[in-house]
């Protein structure tokens, strides 16, 4: 069986008791000043992140005008090369006539004056 505690021995340990409630409560001073420096912190990190972010979303913004814009210059850049090009062929196919029209003509010549050569130019005997 255990003695029973004198009172001395009882005044020691509500004395322990006392200095342990004022040492927890020193740290849950402690504790509480932490949460509201690191609360303040995530506060300030979250504003920091949320400009961050309009930062981003601007830039993004830009660079989608930008990429619009280039995407219709190179679409009227298109459009002008493919116009010259039609226009390049049409006169292609001029110019490809005009050379089949004059190798025939050159042709039908030649053989024009071949046929005169042959036929009509003969020495009589």
């Amino acid at each position: 069986m255990t003695e029973p505690a004198t009172c001395s021995e009882l005044n020691q340990v509500l004395d322990a008791i006392q200095g342990m409630q004022v040492i927890i409560q020193a740290i849950d001073k402690k504790l509480d000043i932490h949460i509201a420096t690191t609360t303040e912190r995530f506060n300030l990190m979250d504003e920091k992140l949320k400009r961050l972010e309009d930062k981003i979303d601007a830039v993004e913004a830009k660079l989608e005008q930008r990429i619009n814009s280039i995407e219709i210059q190179l679409g009227q850049r298109i459009d002008t090369v493919e116009s010259t090009l039609q226009d390049i062929a049409k006169r292609q196919a001029g110019t490809d006539a005009r050379l089949w029209g004059f190798l025939v003509t050159l042709l039908v010549a030649t053989l024009g004056l071949l046929a005169k050569l042959l036929l009509f130019d003969l020495p009589s005997s």
